[in-house]
């Protein structure tokens, strides 16, 4: 992950802008602008990566993991209801649903018929 340095410098009102920078809290720093050496300290040994997050994509233990399984598999089935924005439920909830607003239109047809 590179980019340019997003430092910013208030009295030129400026973005630093030097090439590659990595990816830090702050946002993408160049060496220069990295969050210890603007505190005046050495930059730390190994990953630069926080516990449980990877940023750069090469710490030994990362992989990638899918939170959402089947995710991609409803996707397929389900487009045309993700597009529409409606929510989605289990067909058993689906059914019951469908069955208690007929049961609500029989209702209705009844009273306006009997008036």
């Amino acid at each position: 992950m590179t980019g340019p340095c997003t430092h910013w410098y208030g009295a030129t009102a400026t973005r630093c802008g030097a090439v590659p920078a990595r990816h830090y809290l702050p946002g993408m720093r160049c060496p220069a602008h990295t969050p210890a050496a603007l505190a005046g300290q050495p930059e730390p040994t190994g990953q630069y990566c926080a516990p449980k997050r990877c940023y750069c994509g090469d710490c030994p233990w990362w992989t990638p993991v899918n939170h959402y399984p089947g995710l991609s598999d409803s996707w397929v089935t389900d487009a045309r209801a993700i597009a529409s924005g409606k929510r989605r439920s289990s067909p058993e909830q689906y059914a019951a649903a469908k069955a208690t607003v007929a049961e609500q239109q029989e209702r209705n047809r009844r009273l306006r018929s009997s008036s």
